[in-house]
């Protein structure tokens, strides 16, 4: 197929790091992972949406990013898992989406922004003039300040945001296709919401089993548990009981802070907080699904 449109293109075809002015041209890649792009000029609009459709577009990288923010792109935008090996380990990764609603930045100045209001060190990404992520590999979090952070910018930038907070993950080569999976999540949540400012799993879990959606990724949170018998039972136990601990207690015949103890616990392993509707259901759920597999 390439060699067809070799000859069809001729010098309007070129492959990967042929050229300086990559901007100039349509980026693609082929099954087997090979890049190539096609002059904007060559192209009409029919020719580039069947390339679209024969083709993965290929997003190529800005040239302002440093070298860390690099090597993230190509593993999670660009989806080449050999760069994984060279990007920050951690014990853990998180991602938190933003989507410009309304309005247009500079992509840097926004980026910046994002990071002056972490109160620790942050990889930030820009996908499209839209979609902005953050890159956290710190146990804490700003989950609970995001509502802010957001009144903070679009305050500053005159724009309309949205936001996802990803699940803790495991970091392994996974991500990349935790990353897809929950950019999705947010446009469902986006799509089935869209008078919220804020997501996270809690809020589209149930959006998810509506729409059949693939639930694989989305139930990440529960791999730190669901080996853990105990724990299944009684996180079922407490939900059952209509999340009573004093009932539940008595039910599992322990003490109230012994149950209490093991809630905390598992909303500490899982980042999803139990106590309220939205994570019990989710985590309920998740449970019940594990269990029919």
């Amino acid at each position: 197929m390439l060699e067809k449109l070799r000859a069809y293109y001729q010098d309007a075809l070129i492959e990967r790091e042929q050229v300086d002015e990559r901007d100039q041209y349509e980026w693609f890649s082929t099954e087997r992972g090979e890049v190539f792009g096609i002059k904007k000029e060559a192209l009409t609009p029919k020719e580039r949406t069947l390339l679209a459709t024969l083709f993965t577009r290929y997003e190529t990288i800005p040239s302002w990013l440093n070298e860390r923010q690099q090597r993230w792109y190509r593993f999670l935008i660009q989806h080449d898992t050999t760069a994984f090996e060279h990007v920050p380990s951690s014990a853990h990764t998180r991602f938190i989406y933003f989507y410009i609603q309304k309005g247009t930045v500079d992509p840097h100045d926004f980026m910046e922004a994002i990071q002056s209001l972490f109160p620790y060190d942050v990889t930030m990404l820009s996908e499209t003039e839209q979609q902005f992520i953050v890159i956290e590999q710190q146990e804490e979090s700003v989950a609970s300040t995001l509502y802010e952070l957001i009144d903070t910018l679009c305050s500053d930038f005159y724009i309309q945001l949205r936001a996802y907070i990803g699940q803790k993950c495991p970091h392994g080569v996974e991500l990349t296709h935790i990353f897809t999976a929950e950019k999705r999540y947010f446009h469902i949540g986006m799509k089935h919401k869209p008078e919220q400012r804020v997501y996270s799993i809690e809020d589209v879990f149930p959006l998810l089993l509506i729409n059949d959606e693939e639930m694989t990724y989305a139930m990440t949170f529960l791999q730190t548990v669901k080996q853990d018998d105990d724990m299944i039972k009684t996180m079922k136990t407490f939900f059952e009981c209509n999340l009573n601990v004093s009932l539940a207690a008595k039910k599992l015949h322990m003490h109230r802070n012994s149950l209490q103890y093991r809630i905390d616990k598992l909303i500490e392993k899982t980042g999803v907080d139990i106590k309220q509707f939205k994570g019990a259901l989710t985590v309920y759920l998740a449970i019940l699904l594990h269990e029919q597999h």
